[in-house]
């Protein structure tokens, strides 16, 4: 029982609530900015929500519409998972999981609007933002759950993620990139194909060579 209400908590985050809004402060320049493209990176989370409420999380992109969001606090979340697939949405918690529609979750989830606005990020070319005093990118976005305001290091990294009408504040630390294991193949793949050619040309010539001396 104590399992099944630790997760009730967790898909907490998957329902609608009010805020003010935040946005960036002191605009200086408004240009277009490219932020970083990544098919895979990890981050840790302080969300913020409701009235003074936190929580802890790490939160990794595993590829487009994929990621997973790992509760460290509050002790009733801790070790909670949160998978998102594109599709639906699970829960997990030491060995327990269930899994449910998208399409029956409230269009206003908090962790799913942040991850589509992070997807659509990274899938443009470039966005109209504003630059601040320290550097920093701000872009004004529209998701499901009504304008929110998407900040990003002078690097292209995402730092925070302010919702308006909803009580909810995204501050990314610790962002990395997860280098993709495909592309290692590739490279290694190639390698062996070229070592190959290299052997296969070189029995080439040493043949040649036979027959001429002979």
């Amino acid at each position: 029982m104590r399992h099944l209400k630790t997760l009730r908590n967790a898909l907490f985050f998957c329902v609608p609530a009010a805020i003010f809004l935040q946005g960036c402060d002191m605009p200086q320049n408004d240009a277009t900015f490219q932020p970083l493209h990544a098919e895979s990176y990890e981050a840790d989370i302080l969300l913020e929500y409701g009235e003074s409420q936190t929580a802890g999380l790490h939160l990794t992109r595993i590829g487009d519409a994929v990621w997973d969001a790992t509760f460290s606090e509050p002790a009733a979340l801790s070790g909670v998972v949160l998978s998102f697939d594109g599709n639906a949405v699970s829960a997990s918690y030491k060995g327990l999981a269930f899994t449910i529609p998208k399409s029956a979750l409230p269009a206003k989830n908090m962790l799913g609007i942040v991850t589509e606005a992070l997807d659509a990020a990274d899938a443009a070319e470039s966005l109209p933002c504003t630059q601040q005093e320290d550097g920093n990118w701000c872009y004004q976005g529209t998701c499901a759950g009504g304008n929110y305001t998407l900040t990003f290091a002078q690097s292209g990294e995402p730092l925070i993620f302010d919702l308006p009408s909803q009580p909810l504040k995204l501050t990314f630390s610790e962002f990395k990139v997860i280098q993709s294991t495909i592309e290692t193949s590739d490279v290694q793949t190639t390698v062996s194909t070229n070592e190959t050619a290299f052997t296969e040309s070189s029995c080439e010539t040493t043949a040649t060579s036979t027959t001429t001396n002979t």
